[in-house]
């Protein structure tokens, strides 16, 4: 994939949009909605594919209308009723609008677009979209490999100058709106450059993905229809944001609740008709950290998919990340022991795939996987790596004679195991604030050399069992053949780095 850069094109607020023509949609009709579109950044980022691919980012300006279900709307509103903001966004789109697919929009994570980075395997600079920059060729670039485009919209306080601290909800309209946009194309009575996508996916992960169960569990999936026909929430297990209704009257914070209670499937589907195809994941640590077990208590419910696997919380750590979670934040009482370093990343990538074609993108339907969740039942044998619930039953998986969770997606990494995952999570195990991040991480006791090759005999051997355990997942679609070398990869370097001695 070769990638060239055209120079920075400043375009004037308001040439993308009907800022400049008439009054707004919002005004005329009384209703919420986006009033203008400044595109300040639009680059060439080469080709991928074949495809020819641009950037363009800036902000969006709207209206939150009065009657909005915003909690605190009306504190912030102005004479007419209605709250005026301004966001920042980018998206990243084919050039030629005919060989657009669907676009993917995230729900950024503390500001920063964090999935982006984790499914094209490169590190994100945090920072406003119309700001940032990005290395050439976008990592892996398998976001747009197959004609996807991508969006985000900032939609917290703090980072958002547009979202007031005591009436949060306006992120979630801004989110809403955003996605209608990009569905209908237009601004009032004016078409929007940004264009139209056919099909439209809001994906997120941890306190992203906590936004986006809370966005559709709260309705804000309909503007006049459906707005996103799927979502994909990594590290969700039912949880969401004390923003809007689900602050309870108290304080909001884009943050969980420090003992709020996750939704069960029904909980978060409620609207047929407009609910989007939700996909929930649960890692390892969540079931000790964000009380997975309690999202998976209710009925099933037609259009929720729910899958476990055996990985920590947060992606595979990088060489830093020791540095962050022992030095910063004085996990595990600030000792320092190695990291489960099992990848996710990969599975997520399938999943998000197989939501395409379940949702139609690629032309015809394809079922979801069928949901693997773990056997739970079991306490930790250490109470205080359970972040509890007063008055709930909090069970966490039940493990084999590795540690690993039975169940589940299984894993190459934890049927074929180079390690245990001990201890299963890093304490503080807690969500009493947004800092409290330590009970994300699991710890691990690598295998010794000796113990590897009374096992599986020979690296040859071991990566042959690690090829046939890669190949019956990519048929069950929780991976992509093309993922198969990185995977192997990985296995092998974890394998050379094992240890002499325990």
């Amino acid at each position: 994939m070769r990638m060239r850069r055209l120079p920075l094109l400043l375009v004037l607020a308001g040439t993308l949009a009907a800022s400049t023509s008439g009054p707004a949609l919002a005004d005329t009709r009384g209703r919420s909605g986006i009033t203008a579109v400044s595109v300040t950044r639009a680059e060439s980022l080469g080709t991928f594919g074949g495809v020819a691919y641009e950037r363009l980012a800036g902000t969006v300006s709207g209206v939150v209308a009065k009657g909005e279900p915003v909690a605190g709307l009306r504190s912030v509103a102005g004479a007419d009723g209605t709250f005026r903001y301004t966001s920042g966004f980018e998206l990243i789109r084919p050039v030629r609008p005919s060989v657009r697919g669907d676009v993917v929009v995230e729900a950024e994570n503390r500001g920063t677009p964090v999935m982006l980075g984790n499914l094209n395997t490169f590190r994100v600079p945090g920072g406003a979209p119309q700001d940032v920059s990005y290395p050439s060729g976008l990592g892996s670039g398998f976001l747009f490999d197959d004609g996807r485009s991508y969006a985000r919209v900032q939609w917290q306080t703090g980072i958002s100058s547009g979202v007031p601290a005591t009436a949060q909800g306006v992120g979630q309209v801004i989110m809403r709106d955003f996605g209608r946009l990009l569905r209908d194309g237009r601004i009032g009575k004016t078409r929007s450059d940004l264009g139209t996508y056919r099909h439209r996916l809001l994906i997120g992960w941890s306190q992203a993905a906590w936004f986006v169960t809370g966005f559709v569990a709260e309705g804000f999936n309909n503007a006049d229809g459906r707005v996103f026909h799927g979502a994909l929430a990594l590290d969700a297990a039912g949880n969401q944001l004390a923003v809007n209704a689900a602050a309870d009257h108290g304080p909001q914070t884009p943050y969980v609740r420090p003992n709020g209670v996750p939704l069960t499937p029904r909980q978060v589907l409620r609207r047929p008709k407009t609910d989007p195809v939700f996909v929930d994941v649960a890692a390892y640590t969540d079931y000790y950290r964000l009380r997975a077990d309690i999202s998976r208590q209710g009925r099933a419910v037609d259009g929720y998919h729910r899958y476990d696997w055996p990985a920590a919380h947060a992606p595979m750590p990088n060489a830093a990340a020791g540095a962050f979670v022992f030095g910063q934040f004085g996990c595990n009482n600030g000792r320092p022991i190695p990291l489960n370093p099992i990848d996710s990343q990969p599975y997520a990538r399938a999943l998000l795939v197989a939501l395409e074609h379940h949702i139609g993108v690629h032309g015809h339907r394809a079922p979801m996987p069928a949901e693997q969740l773990f056997a739970t039942g079991a306490q930790p044998t250490d109470a205080s790596l359970l972040n509890g619930l007063p008055g709930r039953n909090v069970s966490v998986p039940r493990v084999d004679d590795d540690g690993f969770p039975t169940g589940g997606v299984r894993f190459p990494a934890a049927e074929l195991p180079l390690g245990a995952p001990e201890p299963p999570v890093l304490s503080p195990v807690s969500t009493q604030d947004i800092n409290a991040v330590c009970g994300n991480f699991g710890g691990w006791r690598p295998y010794t050399a000796d113990v590897l090759r009374q096992r599986y005999g020979s690296l040859d051997r071991y990566l042959a069992a690690y090829d046939a355990a890669i190949t019956r997942l990519v048929r069950q679609r929780f991976l992509l053949d093309t993922d198969r070398q990185t995977l192997l990869t990985e296995a092998t370097t974890t394998w050379t780095q094992a240890p002499a001695h325990p």
